[in-house]
């Protein structure tokens, strides 16, 4: 009776092994081969005496636990070339063993194996085949899974080679944005304070008005430049938490046109909101600030001296699309592919010779993404361009 449960789980063992190729413990599979394997000898106790029934019940276990080998070898999402021949061996197999069954059951006589019957005969035939099948088939099965294990690591490593080669042009943008754009400003604001430090009396009171302008100008995109970096650094590092909530856009639109209106009155461009419609937006409410607040500096940089800078918002279906528009120098469709790309985009000069870092925009991009929304531009050199991004 030992020996007849360990035949009976024999097969069951072999089918989870080879059906567990990839790693993965089916516990479902493995009850269902446990309570069928013991369900199958508590049968063996309950027709201990025939002979034939209980040979019948070892051959129908075998083509039960192969039958279901077949099955999930044939239906697997993985087709292997090597997995698809062990289940169509392991089917033939199983049709074979219930013919076997078939014609022992209508036997009218004691059964003996070593008697060597034509069945039996074929039995064994069929047995040194299938299980020559399944040696040989599992170990190129085992080697085709390698290989292909082998080529999912090529491409990882070769995506994973492309993503630090960006990483490694993105950090050297940025370590050029904190040498070069940084330092810039404060150099104007310390030599323009020097000036007026150590030869205030020699300046006209005009003199002194435009160097302070410069001065005010010089730190206020400062830090416009360091707020953008530090809320890319918490970007990068996963520590930008972003928490929206309903807000209504008309109160926030006043609020950034206030903060940014100075910038646009020095250059005599007016800064305007084009509609008052109560629209609300799901977003975070810091999020939104930064991104209108980098839009509208990136078209008061752009836009030519007493010209207009548009702030909109309309409802589209389940969105708002809100627009920052001017009409500026504009640009081509080769800076407009080149724009939200930190690794690949040239910083352009304003009409007055702004500096730009080209950072803001990167940054607007990457936060309304994950909010659910989109960014984009449309633009023609020489007739302005129109910033537009939506939220939900």
């Amino acid at each position: 009776q030992i020996s007849n449960f360990f035949f009976i789980s024999s097969f069951a063992i072999i089918i989870f092994s080879i059906l567990s190729f990839d790693g993965v413990l089916r516990k479902k599979m493995l009850w269902l081969f446990t309570i069928s394997a013991l369900l199958f000898y508590f049968s063996f106790l309950l027709t201990a005496e025939d002979h034939i029934i209980r040979i019948i019940i070892q051959i129908i276990g075998c083509a039960y636990f192969y039958g279901i080998g077949a099955y999930s070898l044939l239906t697997n999402k993985k087709h292997y070339a090597f997995s698809n021949i062990i289940g169509v061996a392991l089917l033939l197999y199983s049709v074979f063993q219930i013919v076997r069954a078939f014609v022992l059951y209508n036997i009218d006589q004691p059964y003996n194996f070593l008697d060597g019957s034509k069945i039996d005969n074929w039995y064994l035939i069929i047995s040194l085949f299938i299980v020559s099948t399944l040696r040989i088939g599992f170990i190129m099965f085992l080697k085709e899974i390698a290989e292909d294990i082998i080529v999912k690591n090529n491409i990882r490593i070769e995506k994973d080679k492309l993503k630090l080669e960006e990483l490694n042009e993105t950090k050297n943008k940025l370590l050029s944005i904190i040498a070069h754009d940084l330092r810039s400003p404060f150099n104007s604001i310390l030599g323009f304070s020097l000036l007026l430090k150590e030869n205030s009396k020699d300046f006209t009171e005009e003199e002194r008005d435009q160097y302070l302008e410069v001065i005010h100008s010089s730190a206020q995109s400062t830090l416009v430049l360091l707020n953008n970096l530090l809320h890319w650094a918490r970007s990068q590092t996963g520590q930008l938490k972003l928490s929206p909530k309903k807000i209504l856009l008309s109160s926030i639109f006043k609020e950034i046109i206030q903060l940014s209106n100075s910038s646009a009155v020095a250059k005599q461009i007016s800064l305007v909101q084009q509609n008052e419609d109560d629209i609300e937006v799901y977003t975070d409410i810091d999020m939104l600030k930064l991104v209108l607040r980098n839009l509208i500096s990136n078209a008061i940089k752009f836009t030519n001296p007493e010209g207009k800078i548009c702030v909109s918002a309309k409802r589209i279906k389940d969105q708002v699309e809100i627009s920052v528009s001017d009409n500026g120098v504009g640009m081509s469709q080769d800076a407009i592919d080149n724009l939200f790309n930190l690794s690949t985009s040239e910083t352009t000069m304003g009409t007055a010779n702004e500096k730009g870092s080209g950072l803001g925009l990167i940054l607007c991009k990457e936060l309304i993404e994950k909010q659910g929304g989109k960014i984009w531009v449309e633009s023609q050199l020489g007739h302005g361009s129109s910033f537009k991004f939506t939220l939900p």
